[in-house]
């Protein structure tokens, strides 16, 4: 029979995931975020517009002015948050794990192990596919939704991915 060890591991003995080893996403993909900010804001100023046109109600000018430059500003620092940030996204492929990272104003950082992974799929929506782009989704056990999605992906690079996880979990069964 064995015996059991758990062995305290200090911190100054993690291994460190350092930032400049993360691939970062394909440039492509930054156009789709930025795509998916002007239609979600084009489609509010458009029921904003019909609420005006059709409300039986004048709306005095100056809160027009406010609610149209509180819409702007909006799009504005979406904008700018969205292209600010999508240079701290990346993944890094290890030996044993997969990691994602994104996050401009909050960090995050989602690593999943090779051997926890129970199925992976490649996504494409509608945007993705005019720029061939592709997610990957990796789902671990329990629960519907993938425990780490990773965007904005050259086609090629995330059925790559997909067959290389794929391969690391047979090993694992």
């Amino acid at each position: 029979m064995e015996s059991f060890t758990n062995s305290i591991v200090l911190p100054e003995n993690l291994p460190e995931i350092k930032k400049q080893t993360f691939s970062p996403l394909d440039k492509k993909y930054l156009k789709i975020l930025i795509i998916r900010i002007i239609v979600f804001f084009l489609i509010f100023a458009g029921l904003f517009t019909a609420f005006l046109l059709f409300s039986e109600h004048t709306i005095p000018n100056a809160i027009i002015t406010i609610i149209a430059c509180g819409i702007t500003v909006v799009i504005v620092c979406s904008t700018v948050i969205t292209i600010l940030g999508f240079s701290k996204k990346g993944y890094l492929v290890r030996e044993k794990d997969i990691s994602f990272q994104k996050g401009l104003i909050t960090y995050k950082l989602t690593t999943v192990p090779f051997n926890r992974i129970q199925h992976v799929e490649v996504d494409q929506g509608v945007l993705a596919k005019i720029f061939k782009l592709s997610s990957v989704k990796i789902f671990t056990a329990g629960g519907n939704a993938s425990d780490l999605s990773i965007p904005g992906l050259p086609v090629e690079v995330a059925q790559n991915l997909k067959a290389f996880l794929s391969e690391k979990i047979s090993e694992h069964e």
